[in-house]
């Protein structure tokens, strides 16, 4: 096997753009990512393709964000876009190969974040546990053996993740109820999204999530084109009921709550954010705006909800008020570069 490195070279991308679908045909679980193409351009350094002959067997690229920096004002090395086989030897010279090249390119870069493709807004982290549940929309997807080759290459995970399961809706529902009534007796309201306002509901999005995630370890600010790249298409399709904001008495958004319906396991929806902003911390309105999205759950006939991809001991975790039962898990890893 031989290691290539490339940048440009349209013959060698298409067979790293190919590879994950060779790689993954007989898995049902895997899913693509439509959005791979204009991104990897956009933000890969180098890309890397492990081969014998002209079989692949592994791929990968580095990527610096300069705007994500360690706590001493380094720039981490990134290793994303990973695919590989179940071979040790071959994934050493993946890895080898990259973070040389990452070394050279950017000298001061201390630490490697692992698998992570620029930023935290677009695709990071593996998927630890959970391997017989069906991948959602958004959600990491790997082979189960990926931990364990990361292990071996060096790798530490630096930041754990979770996904529980809630079956028993009603009972979610009771135990909200009164934050519910609390919040609404002092005026706070709840309204869907609006299609035909898209565009200025994407803009109120962007304020929001950047507001209410700036806290976020490896959170970095984006621009509103390129959420808007990431999230407007998918804006298009939800059910409007299904994305949520709460307002303060003053009719001014300070939250908001957005599920999609898994279109692998009818009966279920994926709840995949409740933020609401710092400020409003301890007031009840998030409970408030998790009773709102419940109802409407069980009102279009979801029986299960998967609070998905939860940084494991945050405030998130909380909100299945101990009756959900954890899925699925995931980790970010990281490594010395030296």
């Amino acid at each position: 096997m031989q290691v290539v490195d490339f940048d440009v070279d349209s013959s060698l991308l298409q067979r790293f753009l190919d590879f994950p679908r060779r790689l993954h045909a007989a898995d049902p679980n895997w899913l693509p990512d439509p959005s791979e193409p204009r991104w990897l351009s956009a933000v890969a350094r180098r890309k890397f393709l492990v081969m014998e002959g002209d079989d692949v067997y592994g791929r990968a690229a580095v990527m610096v964000n300069p705007s994500l920096c360690d706590a001493g004002g380094r720039p981490f090395g990134q290793f994303g876009f990973l695919e590989c086989v179940d071979d040790l030897p071959g994934a050493t010279l993946l890895v080898d190969a990259a973070l040389a090249w990452l070394r050279t390119d950017t000298p001061e870069a201390q630490t490697v974040l692992a698998p992570i493709n620029f930023d935290t807004w677009h695709s990071y982290r593996l998927r630890t546990r959970g391997f017989d549940r069906p991948t959602f929309l958004m959600e990491p997807y790997n082979p189960p053996y990926y931990p364990t080759l990361f292990m071996a290459l060096g790798f530490a995970p630096v930041s754990h993740y979770l996904t529980k399961t809630v079956s028993d809706l009603p009972a979610l529902i009771t135990a909200w109820e009164r934050y519910h009534q609390e919040v609404a007796a002092r005026g706070y309201t709840f309204r869907s999204f609006n299609p035909a306002a898209r565009h200025d509901e994407m803009a109120l999005l962007y304020r929001l999530s950047l507001a209410i995630f700036r806290e976020n370890l490896f959170f970095v600010d984006i621009s509103e084109d390129e959420f808007r790249a990431l999230y407007e298409g998918v804006a298009a399709k939800i059910n409007p009921d299904l994305l949520i904001f709460v307002l303060n008495p003053n009719d001014e958004p300070l939250g908001f709550s957005f599920a999609v319906p898994d279109h692998r396991q009818p009966g279920t929806a994926n709840l995949k954010t409740v933020g609401i902003l710092p400020g409003e911390y301890g007031a009840g309105v998030g409970a408030a705006l998790a009773w709102e999205a419940y109802r409407r759950f069980r009102a279009k006939g979801f029986t299960r909800v998967n609070h998905c991809l939860m940084r494991a001991g945050n405030r998130a975790n909380q909100f299945d008020r101990g009756l959900g039962e954890i899925t699925r898990e995931y980790a970010l890893y990281a490594r010395s570069l030296f």
